[in-house]
């Protein structure tokens, strides 16, 4: 069965996400953050207001579903870069992800784009394994936006062929 996605625009969608966001990445950041920062990091980032500004900001969310259930949710801006790429533990490793990275893949290239990138924590090594897997190579450390909490993360790219 392939998921469905659903694009988010509407406030009580931004909620629904912003709802999701928050439980899964406490459940995904745990180990890496104090439960202070973690919260600190979700308001944010993506809380309903951040992610409203991220819309605004020409990022595109989608609500992933599968026969109906809500099970994750994924972010695009649409300059080529993976902002947010979340499933709910069940449904990892499933080849739920890759294919939503490969929409995502096609999307770019459709647009006429030759490279996409995302951003993944310094310390998340199976999500580093998940994109070397799909020919995502390390560039560098990202960049530290500005915030309240200090990110670790690297930049990873793929060049579309």
């Amino acid at each position: 069965m392939k998921p469905d996605y659903k694009l988010v625009a509407k406030a009580k969608y931004i909620h629904n996400t912003a709802d999701l966001a928050s439980e899964l990445w406490h459940e995904v950041y745990k180990r890496y953050y104090p439960a202070k920062q973690l919260d600190a990091l979700v308001e944010e980032l993506q809380s309903a207001d951040a992610i409203e500004a991220d819309i605004d900001n020409d990022v595109n969310y989608f609500l992933v579903f599968l026969g109906g259930k809500l099970i994750g949710y994924f972010a695009w801006k649409m300059e080529n870069t993976a902002l947010h790429l979340y499933l709910k533990p069940e449904y990892r490793g499933k080849a739920i992800g890759r294919d939503i990275v490969q929409t995502c893949e096609r999307l770019a290239k459709g647009e006429g784009k030759g490279r996409v990138w995302c951003t993944i924590h310094a310390k998340a090594l199976p999500v580093q394994q998940f994109f070397k897997a799909l020919r995502y190579r390390e560039l560098r450390p990202a960049e530290q936006e500005t915030g309240t909490v200090p990110r670790n993360e690297l930049v990873y790219e793929h060049t579309l062929s």
